[in-house]
């Protein structure tokens, strides 16, 4: 009988640390995902290539913080603001 007791009780708690478990990692997933939004979106500064007097300074920018300066790179090849002069 006492065994029976000691096995549910296990079961129980091995249940109740799953349940636990799943949560913080459904909890951790959500906010992984809004922080990244987050960061990418309202942290960054709004600047086009006309805030920029040289493709070189662009580029600096652009090589700082790929993800913020984005938009500086309309093609995705990695050289940011191609129509100003070096």
């Amino acid at each position: 009988m006492k065994t029976l007791i000691i096995m549910n009780n296990r079961i129980k708690y091995t249940a109740f640390f799953l349940a636990i478990l799943l949560l913080g990692l459904i909890i951790s997933c959500s906010e992984s995902s809004d922080s990244a939004d987050i960061s990418s979106s309202s942290n960054c500064p709004t600047k086009t290539c006309g805030d920029f007097k040289s493709q070189s300074q662009a580029q600096s920018a652009y090589d700082s913080n790929k993800s913020c300066y984005k938009n500086l790179d309309s093609d995705g090849d990695g050289i940011a603001c191609e129509n100003l002069s070096k």
